[in-house]
């Protein structure tokens, strides 16, 4: 059984070029905030990613991120154990408070702790992921997260461009799943969402300690746009010990120190994602700028061939390289990349527009018009699919013209 909610929000993340948040991870039914601590000293022996430069100020600790207060928790608690919701499983009892409480509840990028969320009555994508888990953890009840492919939106602030994921709760009922005559009964589970959309493709599991870090990777974005580069630091610092080896927490961390001209620390923590198979296709793209910057075009031909072999399953990602490289001249190298957004995601009308665009370029009419015809096909609503129309007997005229 599976139920959504009317939930959608954006979950920023940092970038000199275009960066979000790619995290993925195994399910995690547990809700202990883990150290690391293990793991970080491993880490600190292969990796020196901290610097002097910066003084640490204090933060948010991780656990404080889900708490809620006494009077919060009563609210909660006489809502869900009210003589309506008797009837109803715990975990959809979560989805049935978070309706009737976002009632006034306002859309805005920021992320706040569970505290704040109850209180405000506001925030993105993650806010309501942490208040969702800061409530099934009142009642004990399972939460996992998964990634959300949406539409890539963009965000520039003193030179800072940021870029949107999604991500997406999973409240899972009490009762163990059970196997019965061979049938596996499994356990109902409600889905916290804002605005769902079929549309919307599921990408992989979200681990909880790199959905905690996605919290200080938010607010490092923040900090790092207004140039508060100790708020960075600290929150980066944290999130380095609590999630050592997400890729995004790495590639995060290297933009910073690129910002502050520390191009050695940098490309010491791009250098350890890749040697360690933790790299994304952002912190390749950003390692790509880093090596432009200081001249290394030896390496940075390297990577501009890694780029194509990294395990990336969000066709956007691979759409948002082929436009870049598109307007870069770079023509052929922006057909790759449209050609792994494609195979990633077919159903997508971006990746096929993206290749009718490269096609005409490269003066291969034919094939752009067939490309274009397959977004066309794939559109979403009316005015996209006239778009795509109108660029389609523009692109013939064209076609007949040369022949």
């Amino acid at each position: 059984m599976e139920q959504h909610n009317g939930f959608f929000a954006t979950l920023a993340a940092i970038g000199f070029v275009c960066v979000a948040l790619s995290l993925s991870g195994c399910q995690s039914t547990s809700q202990q905030v883990s150290s690391s601590d293990d793991v970080s000293d491993d880490l600190s022996s292969t990796l020196n990613w901290q610097s002097d430069k910066f003084s640490q100020i204090k933060v948010i600790k991780p656990h404080e991120i889900l708490v809620l207060t006494p009077h919060q928790k009563a609210e909660f608690l006489s809502f869900f154990n009210s003589d309506e919701q008797q009837n109803v499983s715990p975990n959809f009892r979560i989805s049935n408070f978070l309706e009737k409480w976002a009632t006034d509840f306002s859309y805005a990028g920021d992320t706040f702790t569970a505290t704040e969320a109850f209180e405000k009555r506001s925030g993105n994508c993650l806010t309501l992921a942490i208040l969702t888990t800061a409530l099934a953890n009142v009642v004990g009840l399972d939460v996992y997260y998964k990634k959300v492919f949406t539409p890539p939106i963009y965000r520039r602030h003193n030179h800072v461009l940021t870029t949107s994921a999604h991500v997406k709760t999973i409240v899972l009922d009490p009762e163990a799943e059970e196997k019965k005559l061979g049938v596996v009964f499994f356990r109902s589970r409600t889905v916290i969402d804002y605005f769902p959309s079929s549309l919307n493709d599921t990408g992989e599991y979200v681990a909880f300690n790199d959905f905690i870090s996605m919290y200080y990777q938010n607010k490092a974005a923040k900090a790092m746009a207004v140039n508060n580069s100790s708020l960075v630091y600290s929150l980066l610092a944290t999130t380095m010990r609590q999630s050592p080896l997400n890729s995004e927490t790495l590639n995060a961390l290297a933009v910073f120190y690129r910002q502050n001209m520390l191009h050695k620390k940098a490309r010491d923590i791009y250098e350890f994602a890749i040697e360690n198979n933790v790299e994304s296709i952002h912190t390749l793209s950003n390692y790509a700028v880093l090596l432009s910057d200081v001249g290394d075009s030896a390496t940075l031909a390297k990577i501009g061939s890694k780029l194509l072999d990294v395990e990336e399953s969000n066709p956007y990602q691979w759409y948002d390289q082929g436009v870049k490289y598109l307007n870069q001249g770079e023509t052929r190298r922006a057909v790759a990349f449209f050609n792994k957004s494609v195979k990633t995601g077919p159903y997508l009308s971006e990746g096929y527009m993206g290749l009718a665009k490269a096609y005409f370029l490269l003066g291969d009419i034919e094939r752009s018009e067939s490309k274009l015809k397959k977004a066309k096909e794939l559109a979403f609503g009316e005015k996209e699919r006239g778009l795509y129309a109108a660029k389609l007997d523009a692109l013939q005229r064209v076609n007949r013209f040369t022949d």
